[in-house]
């Protein structure tokens, strides 16, 4: 009825001014047609977003550009204007130094949208970060979060806890752009099904709500997040944006929490064995087994049942003496801190043959065997369903975009940690 009635109310314009003559007619537009007025931040958008890129910035509120069943707010003008320098520098700069300007003109969302705070799903608990649609646009949350003189991007430790302060700027924006990113590509470009098939039965829509990423609970189940454990291709999307936003070293921490340690039915560890039975060992860079230390940094020693020192021999099964740094043997001291002299069984002092020297008490400074940190045993059932997903994600960013994800990685990593002022426009 209402689309009805617009356009009753139009016919009878349209009839009135008919009824007019022309020297009646008002040339002036009943619509607003200036141009609006452009600040120093709407210029600087034009000019290193629409301009370079194609891309429009809305940083003002808009109805009609929000998901009316959400009650958020707008962003603020200063925090608009650093997540808009930071998203230049960590994220479009970044894919055109890895791809190519064209790239970015391409195949990035037209249009980017900050409001000021989150949107909060109450049937599932969860927060929505960001939001794609239809490969046009990217909108992004809590941007009033942000301080623009004192960022914080957290790219060595995936379990940190999202909720602390500082604000996490990776896991809040840009985890959160490269994640709806990768759904843009492969929309436009599939996947190997295969990738489908490494998780299959593991996925849940609704429970994943319930992993908690500090507690690692996504990696002991085989995903890199809890969010990934909803369904592939969000565990798909998750791989790519969590493994460009950590450094190497975070990203090992985040797959050795997919190993489980094996323990025996008394609960205490299982260590690897090689095919002969024998322990494996654990080794340094130049291959030398690594000492087991006690809680004082000391060496642990290794002890028989009865808890007697153990000592180690040679091919002919004589003990190994100590050595001084001269290479010879260091005999046992008494305690006054003096050698003890070797005796024969009527208690007379024991003389060499050779040189007449009395011969000292050495076997008790024979080399002790010392306990070697031995490799435990792992159900690695997690770990390698991470690393074959990764896999594919690595094969299809090559592939399909001529991306190498781990140039990416270095390249996002390097401009994490670079320092930015967010308060000028350059």
């Amino acid at each position: 009825m209402k689309h009805k009635k617009i356009l009753s109310l139009l016919a009878a314009a349209l009839l009135l001014t008919a009824c007019g003559t022309d020297n009646d007619v008002d040339s002036t537009s009943i619509f607003d047609t200036t141009a609006p007025e452009r600040n120093e931040f709407d210029q600087w958008l034009k000019t290193n977003y629409t301009d370079k890129y194609n891309i429009q910035v809305i940083y003002r509120y808009n109805d009609k550009e929000t998901d009316n069943y959400y009650n958020v707010i707008p962003a603020e003008l200063d925090k608009a204007k650093a997540l808009a320098i930071l998203v230049k520098h960590m994220w479009l700069e970044a894919y055109e130094e890895a791809a190519g300007a064209d790239f970015i003109k391409k195949y990035a969302p037209r249009i980017y949208q900050f409001i000021g705070s989150p949107e909060f799903n109450p049937n599932s608990g969860s927060i929505v970060l960001g939001t794609a649609e239809g490969g046009l646009k990217i909108t992004l949350f809590r941007v009033n979060a942000l301080d623009p003189d004192s960022t914080y991007i957290n790219y060595d430790n995936p379990f940190r806890n999202t909720y602390d302060t500082p604000l996490d700027l990776n896991y809040w924006f840009f985890h959160t752009m490269h994640h709806e990113f990768c759904h843009i590509l492969t929309q436009t470009k599939n996947y190997s099904t295969d990738f489908q098939t490494i998780s299959a039965g593991d996925y849940s829509s609704s429970d994943w709500v319930n992993f908690r990423d500090e507690n690692a609970d996504g990696p002991k189940a085989g995903f890199v997040s809890g969010y990934a454990s909803s369904e592939y291709n969000e565990d798909f999307a998750e791989i790519y944006s969590t493994y460009v936003t950590l450094s190497e070293e975070g990203w090992q921490k985040l797959l050795d929490k997919g190993r489980k340690p094996l323990t025996d039915d008394n609960g205490d560890p299982v260590y690897k064995k090689d095919k002969n039975g024998n322990y494996i060992y654990k080794k340094d860079a130049d291959g030398n087994r690594i000492p087991a230390l006690d809680a004082d940094g000391n060496p642990v020693y290794v002890v028989d049942e009865n808890g007697d020192p153990v000592y180690e021999k040679d091919e002919d099964g004589n003990y190994i003496l100590l050595l001084d740094e001269e290479g010879n043997p260091i005999p046992l001291l008494d305690e006054n801190g003096k050698p003890i002299q070797k005796v024969d069984d009527f208690g007379n002092p024991v003389y060499s043959y050779e040189n007449g020297k009395l011969y000292y008490v050495y076997e008790y400074e024979k080399k002790r065997l010392i306990e070697y940190e031995k490799e435990q045993d792992y159900d690695t059932t997690s770990y390698d369903k991470m690393v074959s997903k990764f896999n594919i994600v690595k094969e299809y960013f090559l592939n399909s975009w001529g991306i190498d994800i781990e140039e990416m990685r270095n390249i996002v990593v390097r401009r994490s940690s670079e320092k930015l002022d967010l308060r000028t426009l350059k």
